[in-house]
């Protein structure tokens, strides 16, 4: 289906939702609504479509694959691309397609592990049409949001935010307050959430099977907020990576579903596979405090220093007891990088 006729299916869906809900809402606050068909499509001229391929060693092959795909958007006048980061990490071919189908190698400027962003930018210069970043604090609960991918990607959709609770991945991974968007878009990937104004308010990062509350079926969406990008925004474009604020990276995989944490994988060649951790282990304390849920764990952990720290734990395996310490290192040093990162 080409540009034209997704970009009319999906303003149908916004004229229709919108309608339910203007009712609502007073026309002052909202002077700029997506669902007007002209604003959509010069919105679209924003939004970009991305594919890679990860490099033959990449260490991330066995979670993420080697051919991956989803969504950006241009973020300045300078034609820099805010995606999710696991589209691109350890690639070394990047191809970013535009609205109109015209395709352009793309390459990596920056990566943050904390919050999952990731800035890109075309090898050929080309001009491009920034959006202008939001406020994603200030999102209510009864906010028409929109979630637009590429249209080679997938249909847009409407949706509202559900939740703000924190979030704990099992790549040693947290957001303090993530957006949780209901109903689901099955084009999340590096998406980007719009309000009626246009802004960006943040990136899609996941599915979410109980956005509304824990346990609660409805599944949903997550999006990394914009609030995360403004402090290190400059930081990824000038030096490729975050300077402050670090996390120490300990390369193991944690599950607390179970009511303890529970080792289930550890990175080969990595902080923990070194001080002999394994999967099966149960982590019982970290410098001596107990820690029982994966949000626990990373605070403590982090809360010791920044990448290079000693991190204490003590763990349990089958019936003994053992202490080890993990030398922590960057996540950005263990990823294979590709040529002109």
């Amino acid at each position: 289906m080409n540009f034209v006729k997704k970009t009319l299916i999906f303003i149908f869906i916004l004229i229709t939702f919108s309608s339910t809900s203007s009712s609502k809402q007073n026309k002052e606050n909202n002077p700029k609504n997506l669902a007007d068909k002209n604003e959509i499509e010069k919105f679209y001229e924003s939004i970009v479509g991305i594919s890679s391929v990860a490099v033959d060693n990449a260490r991330s092959l066995a979670t993420l694959g080697k051919e991956r795909s989803g969504s950006g958007i241009v973020i300045d006048k300078e034609g820099h691309i805010l995606t999710i980061g696991y589209l691109v990490i350890e690639a070394d071919t990047i191809e970013i397609t535009l609205a109109n189908g015209d395709t352009y190698p793309g390459k990596v400027v920056g990566y943050d592990h904390a919050t999952g962003f990731a800035i890109l930018k075309s090898i050929v210069p080309k001009k491009l049409f920034p959006v202008e970043l939001g406020e994603s604090e200030k999102i209510k609960e009864n906010d028409v949001l929109y979630i637009l991918p590429h249209p080679d990607e997938g249909p847009g959709s409407p949706t509202k935010l559900v939740s703000r609770r924190p979030f704990a991945g099992s790549w040693e991974y947290f957001l303090e307050k993530p957006i949780y968007t209901y109903p689901f878009n099955p084009y999340w990937q590096g998406t980007p959430l719009l309000n009626e104004k246009g802004q960006l308010l943040g990136i899609g990062s996941l599915f979410i099977r109980d956005t509304i509350a824990e346990g609660v079926n409805s599944p949903g969406n997550l999006f990394v907020p914009i609030e995360l990008l403004k402090p290190i925004l400059k930081d990824l474009i000038n030096e490729g990576k975050r300077k402050t604020k670090l996390n120490p990276w300990m390369g193991l995989t944690p599950d607390d579903s179970s009511g303890k944490i529970s080792i289930t994988r550890v990175s080969k060649d990595g902080p923990a596979e070194a001080a002999g951790i394994k999967a099966g282990d149960v982590l019982l304390s970290v410098n001596n405090k107990e820690v029982k849920t994966m949000q626990d764990f990373y605070k403590t952990a982090w809360s010791l220093g920044g990448p290079g720290t000693k991190i204490p734990i003590n763990i349990q395996r089958e019936d003994k007891n053992i202490n080890l310490i993990i030398n922590s290192i960057d996540r950005m040093d263990f990823f294979i990088k590709p040529k002109g990162f």
